[in-house]
């Protein structure tokens, strides 16, 4: 007698095809929520073919296992429970993933899993501890209704609907023609319509942008024209979250030097004779963080005023910060520089997206101990030729102290015995860090210099008295600091990497030291307020607190790196990784019992993830 079970599928053409097609409708039903439709009719075909696509290759992947399976006798018993664990955990994914993006307005992603592992987020979902029964009961709906659907389709009568397996193929146009569509609303300024297809579950959408401009398929969009997709982007973003109306009282030029990898120890009259006596002029941050151990994060931080966990979200959406697009609606005139190419830490696309003012930098061909000084050169001369009846505003990424540690042959060598590489290839937990140190401590030095001179050229051109200058960094560098083999930066979120000075001479304010804990996030807002006039809460657009006002002794700051992140609280450092939550003191060693933290820590990571909602 034949063996009719659900376990012993006859063939893989009749019922897998089609149970493609039903998973995908499944989970393509309640991302359906989520969507914002355009309000163009090619728009809105964009967006379909990018659900349609996406989620039907999605289900064509969890069925595979179990088609490959019935390829082989031996394997047919194990090809429908296969198929339905896998098309299970993809539907209950895609649900908790719906309420997730409802939530905080972006997907599921491993520093949720961690919370979720933690327990602190369960509450924050509408899932508490007590619900846990009802999630059972809801997956076991899932797998049951896997498991009709599967006998549904085994039937004679549905079986005459069957649908051939190469069928299936049909979906690989739709996802080229979908992907060849979001290439040309990206060079186009068609941010709205690819902002409306970030409701689909994980999509990535391709880009092309500069290849379509040499084609001559896309032109230089002017900064007005990126301004008025931004604004269309923004109200998909929710950013800011309300229309911001800037009345500044005056026009005080602005200039932002950063030097990069300048950890906070390094202000000394011996170490930075310069930055030391502009320091007693200047107001000054004396426990200050970036918002990440590397240039992009720090930078983004910076300028958005937000936590770099959204630095992806603005990439994607080609959105700008509102400090420079306030900036140039007050008719500032923008000079951007920097010692290393802007675009390698993705700063054109990250920060001056929405900035028609080129990016400079030095010649290819400049050794790199000269590039901080060709740059200088080059800002020195634009504050001489400065036009007085419009505000500037000056930035300049100095490179000197990342590594390798450019110290030029001409260089004062102050710190001796000096290495004679900056390469970090050979470094290890025996190696004596003082050679290396010392040729970081020579650059940092150096590039000291090179502010002395840009504040030098600010005093002898009359801008001084009506300029606004901040000095600070991206972020720190290590040299074994924490006897843990931590070298340079982007490996850990100590001090050393991601503590650095923060120093604010405005004229008319008083030089005093903050003794708060303060984050490259608070710049954004109080230039926003005390610059150009903004009334508006600083919670329309930033996490940031305003520097010259009262400020709590401590407060948890996110920092991102390029493959985690941590929540700063005093001088401990939360470490979200995938296992849950890990607690370091500050010598970054290993804190056991970190429960009385997580509360704290999961509303501070929440509040800063709903920025955007």
């Amino acid at each position: 007698m034949q063996n009719r079970t659900v376990f012993a599928p006859p063939s893989a053409r009749g019922w897998v095809p089609l149970y493609v097609v039903v998973l995908t409708v499944a989970t393509l039903l309640p991302t359906l929520c989520n969507l914002q439709w355009p309000a163009t009719w090619d728009g809105r075909v964009f967006v379909s073919l990018m659900a349609i696509s996406h989620l039907g290759l999605a289900a064509l992947m969890c069925c595979l296992p179990g088609w490959a399976c019935l390829q082989r006798r031996t394997l047919r018993p194990v090809a429908v429970p296969l198929t339905m664990a896998l098309s299970s955990a993809w539907l209950l994914l895609v649900l908790v993933d719906l309420r997730v993006y409802q939530l905080f307005g972006f997907h599921l992603n491993g520093l949720v899993l961690v919370l979720l592992v933690q327990g602190g987020l369960l509450q924050q979902l509408g899932l508490p501890v007590s619900a846990w029964l009802a999630m059972a009961v809801a997956v076991t709906v899932i797998v049951v209704s896997q498991w009709g659907a599967v006998r549904l389709l085994q039937s004679s009568w549905v079986r005459r609907w069957a649908l051939r397996p190469r069928w299936l193929l049909g979906i690989l146009p739709m996802l080229i023609v979908s992907q060849g569509m979001a290439i040309w609303y990206d060079a186009n300024q068609g941010g709205a319509v690819l902002a409306a297809v970030q409701g689909v579950p994980w999509v990535q959408t391709a880009t092309a942008r500069r290849t379509m401009t040499q084609w001559g398929l896309a032109g230089p969009a002017s900064a007005d024209d990126r301004l008025q997709a931004g604004a269309a982007t923004a109200s998909a973003l929710n950013y800011p979250r309300k229309t911001l109306h800037c009345q500044a009282p005056s026009a005080p030029n602005v200039m932002l030097l950063v030097v990069d990898s300048l950890r906070f120890d390094m202000l000394s009259p011996q170490q930075m004779p310069h930055l030391s006596r502009f320091a007693e002029q200047a107001w000054r941050a004396d426990r200050h963080y970036s918002t990440g151990n590397n240039t992009m994060h720090g930078m983004f931080g910076l300028f958005y005023g937000l936590p770099a966990f959204h630095t992806d979200t603005m990439i994607h959406h080609r959105r700008g910060p509102v400090l420079l697009e306030q900036l140039a609606r007050a008719n500032y005139q923008f000079h951007l520089y920097g010692g290393a190419s802007l675009q390698g830490a993705r700063l054109d696309r990250a920060v001056f997206v929405q900035t028609d003012a080129p990016l400079r930098t030095a010649p290819d061909n400049a050794p790199q101990d000269r590039r901080d000084r060709h740059v200088i050169e080059q800002l020195r001369d634009d504050l001489r030729a400065h036009d007085p009846s419009r505000p500037f505003f000056a930035f300049a990424l100095l490179d000197s102290a990342h590594t390798p540690y450019a110290v030029p042959d001409a260089a004062e060598r102050r710190f001796l015995p000096q290495a004679r590489s900056g390469d970090h290839l050979r470094v290890g937990r025996r190696t004596d860090p003082g050679p290396l140190f010392n040729r970081y401590r020579n650059a940092v030095l150096k590039a000291d210099a090179l502010l002395g001179d840009v504040l030098l050229t600010l005093e002898h051109t009359g801008l001084a008295d009506n300029t606004v200058v901040i000095i600070t960094s991206d972020h720190g560098e290590s040299f074994h600091d924490l006897g843990q083999n931590d070298w340079g930066h982007n490996s850990n979120f100590s001090d050393y990497q991601t503590r650095v000075p923060l120093l604010i001479r405005w004229p008319g304010r008083a030089p005093m030291v903050e003794p708060a804990v303060t984050s490259h996030m608070d710049l954004a807002p109080t230039l926003m307020r005390h610059l150009l006039g903004c009334p508006a809460p600083f919670s329309d657009y930033s996490a940031g607190l305003d520097l010259f006002g009262p400020l709590p002794a401590q407060r948890p700051l996110l920092v991102e790196s390029w493959t985690s992140r941590s929540v700063r609280l005093g001088s401990m450092a939360i470490l979200l990784r995938p296992y849950g939550i890990e607690v370091r003191d500050g010598q970054y060693r290993p804190v056991h019992d970190a429960s009385p933290l997580r509360g704290e820590v999961n509303a501070a990571i929440i509040g800063q993830m709903q920025l955007l909602q």
